[in-house]
């Protein structure tokens, strides 16, 4: 039986990004709402890495992209996601049934990581974190380009480029960006630990260290978005920040503020990719995930059979069903 209660559960075999500790999980990527501490993770090589990095006692299992293996009465699949180094969409071929979980994905490219495709299924459970449609972002190269503009600007005028961005996936790719250009940085200590595994698979970062007390002049700074009001900037001098996310599509939600400003750099997929992905699996049904519960009704409109779930509780988020939603019996 494949379920919605706490991930995506076959049964007592697994589980697809298990919202609790579990003893087998099948982990999309390394990010915290995704990643607990399990028994055992079954992910790609990159994934397995970076999640040593936020916990230490767990077997793995390696698997490659398109490798097919079989637990319990389940075949699974890993895809690229698109999202960050290692990110994997999953597919579940199940009684006949083929099930695709999409995890956070992008389709636009991101040189950090391989590239998403769409996969045609019977049931899709796609994350619809921007599922609204103003999320429409511009081009991925023009943000690099914004990116680079905001930093050159400061740098000419003796500023600290402060670059906050999430530890894992997003400071990586702006660090390839920045790095590309021949910029240095000086890194937040999580976020070089998680950069020196991108290295080990390949990636080119450019010239990083770790951030000390205060940064190197003509160096930028990547710090997570949390961690900057924790930081002593005492002695720092001048400095602008600019906080990579597709959130600051939305001006009201106050993410410039008279030191700096955002760029629509998101990591997910924008509402028309979310669309077009639907709309090219062809799925019998549609379960959206972790996003606004109005797109199922969009797409609903659109001829689809979907729902939006909390992939926690299992329950509907629209009509508040009492029990766990059962994929196949």
């Amino acid at each position: 039986m494949l379920k919605i209660d706490q991930g995506i559960r076959c049964g007592e075999y697994f589980a697809v990004d298990p919202t609790v500790k579990s003893d087998l999980a099948v982990v999309s990527h390394a990010h915290s709402d995704h990643l607990k501490a399990h028994r055992e993770i079954v992910a790609t090589a990159p994934t397995i890495e970076l999640a040593g990095l936020v916990y230490k006692r767990f077997r793995s299992k390696i698997v490659n992209f398109h490798e097919k293996f079989t637990i319990g009465p389940a075949e699974v699949e890993l895809a690229p996601a698109g999202h960050m180094l290692g990110s994997a969409q999953v597919i579940l071929d199940f009684n006949g049934e083929r099930i695709v979980y999409t995890g956070d994905f992008k389709f636009e490219e991101n040189r950090t990581c391989a590239r998403a495709k769409i996969h045609p299924c019977d049931t899709l459970l796609i994350d619809t974190t921007y599922g609204m449609p103003h999320y429409r972002f511009p081009k991925a190269e023009e943000c690099r380009e914004m990116l680079v503009d905001f930093v050159l600007k400061n740098l000419k005028r003796r500023i600290t480029p402060v670059i906050l961005a999430y530890t894992f996936g997003k400071a990586q790719e702006a660090m390839e960006i920045l790095g590309r250009e021949g910029m240095e940085m000086d890194v937040y200590k999580k976020i070089f630990s998680a950069a020196m595994i991108y290295s080990k698979f390949g990636i080119d970062l450019g010239r990083f260290y770790p951030l000390g007390e205060r940064p190197v002049s003509g160096r930028v700074v990547i710090l997570p978005p949390g961690a900057f009001r924790f930081v002593d900037s005492r002695g720092w001098g001048r400095y602008k920040t600019c906080f990579l996310s597709g959130w600051t599509i939305d001006k009201n939600r106050g993410y410039g503020n008279s030191n700096g400003f955002g760029i629509p750099l998101s990591d997910h997929a924008s509402f028309d990719d979310i669309i077009r992905y639907v709309e090219t699996a062809k799925p019998k049904k549609v379960y959206t995930l972790f996003g606004p519960s109005r797109i199922a009704e969009y797409l609903k409109r659109i001829g689809f059979k979907a729902e939006a779930v909390d992939l926690k509780t299992g329950r509907s988020i629209a009509n508040h069903s009492a029990g766990n939603l059962e994929l196949f019996n």
